[in-house]
């Protein structure tokens, strides 16, 4: 099977789009979101409906839960609050109503689904380190554990129980039935790698890879909706420099 995983699609309509006709390109078969589907941007029904028609297997993440009043507003900086209290504001009934139906955590086959980290999800921590990620292996039991969250993309192995987990700095590694692995599918909507390009993972369970994907998008129009829509003109900058 051809899966797609995305995280952190952010209300940025124009990257979702090309994401998934990348996606649809390489002829996948099941769309998962690893949470934060809203947030920042200026499409939060836009990209709901188009996961909703997808059938996606979505989880929350923490800007959907801020959202919908689950994770204190004072927890996010000033452009993520206004960009927060904008989207209770614009968003549909029946788009809060989704939000308000997602998990936090999400098993499909051989895949684990957390937004940020499967030890504590509702923490909304982060896993910068490799130690971090070491014990993240803990908190899933399926091959594959997928995080997003920070932004920026990762691929980690673990061989076998013993071994210490190794991070693989090619963006395609083909894996092993004893191998374990974490990876962090980056961001569609507001990568922070310092690469401007929409990121997302494909699996292929046929011939046992993974790869993340880089796909351009047209930035300028994602731009012109945040600014167009009175959000913080520094969520429009920043999609220009991936950061």
């Amino acid at each position: 099977m051809k899966i797609a995983v995305l995280s952190d699609v952010h209300s940025n309509i124009d990257a979702l789009e090309a994401v998934v006709q990348d996606a649809k390109s390489w002829k996948a078969e099941l769309f998962l979101v690893a949470g934060d589907i809203v947030g920042y941007g200026a499409c939060p029904d836009q990209c709901i409906d188009l996961l909703k028609k997808l059938e996606a297997g979505c989880i929350a993440g923490n800007h959907d839960w801020g959202v919908i009043e689950k994770t204190p507003i004072d927890y996010f900086n000033s452009a993520a609050r206004k960009a927060i209290l904008w989207t209770r504001e614009k968003m549909t009934d029946t788009s809060r109503a989704y939000l308000e139906a997602l998990p936090l955590t999400m098993q499909e086959a051989e895949i684990s689904l957390a937004h940020g980290d499967f030890l504590s999800p509702e923490s909304w921590a982060y896993v910068f380190t490799l130690p971090k990620a070491a014990e993240e292996f803990s908190g899933f039991n399926t091959a594959i554990g997928i995080i997003g969250h920070s932004h920026v993309p990762f691929i980690i192995r673990a061989v076998d129980k013993e071994s210490w987990p190794e991070e693989i700095k090619e963006s395609t590694v083909t894996f092993q039935p004893t191998e374990r692995y974490l990876v962090n599918v980056g961001s569609v909507g507001q990568p922070r790698d310092y690469d401007p390009r929409a990121c997302y993972l494909r699996i292929d369970s046929d011939i046992k890879q993974l790869s993340l994907e880089r796909v351009e998008y047209d930035i300028k129009a994602a731009q012109r909706r945040i600014l167009d829509a009175g959000l913080p003109s520094s969520l429009a900058a920043r999609l220009s420099v991936g950061q």
